[in-house]
């Protein structure tokens, strides 16, 4: 029987963040001009490829959503996968990459987060070759390109830069309304367009920015008990 992790071992340490799972998955994910990566996720999480994918773009471009998304299509496919938020590296031990390997699918997130981490990268680089030699799929992401990340064992750089690399592309202004309106959705409020062309005209263009903002938003509206309009968005942001 497939799991996402293995019994007495030290993967039981992995916040996998079962509840992300649930929501963040492919069909949610707008993907833009992202389809081509899209297309590989959804084929390597299937095992109908087998890749060390490493993708990277700015913080608030959806890579978290989709290795999450890649991790919950796995194991509906039934088969074994981890999620590594390297964000939480201070609740990880580095000694659980070693019960990895046999996995179909590992997905590290944020990778940059090992830098003068030695253990930590050397234990990647073990894991990659791992996964490697028993047929299996890695996907790696990063807010800096293979070629410009910090790290200090030559090994794992040069290693991300191996198989597949992709970048992931900006929303454009029409899909971040589209966007918006999905996540609003999702927290069962309404959010206009005009709102949403405020917020981005006026506030930040950075869909991560914006998306913190709808999160105060809604939480604001709520404690208000008032209707999300322009003079709302505008006094809670001021």
């Amino acid at each position: 029987m497939p799991s996402d992790f293995s019994e007495n071992s030290s993967l039981d340490q992995i916040p996998f963040q079962f509840g992300n799972f649930q929501q963040d998955d492919f069909s949610s994910f707008l993907s833009g001009e992202n389809q081509e990566l899209l297309t590989l996720m959804n084929k390597i999480s299937k095992k109908e490829e087998i890749h060390h994918l490493y993708i990277w773009g700015a913080t608030g471009f959806g890579k978290t959503h989709l290795l999450q998304a890649a991790c919950k299509q796995a194991s509906e496919s039934d088969l074994q996968v981890a999620y590594l938020p390297l964000k939480q590296l201070s609740e990880l031990s580095s000694e659980m990459l070693h019960d990895l390997g046999e996995l179909d699918l590992v997905c590290v997130d944020d990778i940059e987060c090992v830098a003068g981490q030695i253990e930590w990268q050397q234990g990647l680089v073990w894991l990659y070759n791992e996964l490697r030699d028993n047929e299996h799929s890695m996907i790696i992401s990063s807010n800096v390109s293979a070629t410009n990340i910090e790290l200090e064992v030559d090994d794992l750089k040069s290693r991300l830069s191996w198989d597949q690399v992709l970048r992931i592309k900006e929303a454009d202004d029409e899909l971040k309304i589209q966007i918006l309106k999905q996540k609003a959705n999702a927290r069962s409020f309404e959010l206009s367009d005009e709102v949403i062309e405020y917020l981005i005209v006026r506030v930040d263009r950075n869909l991560g920015s914006l998306i913190d903002i709808l999160d105060k938003i809604d939480h604001a509206s709520l404690a208000a008990k008032r209707k999300i309009t322009i003079p709302f968005v505008k006094d809670l942001i001021n």
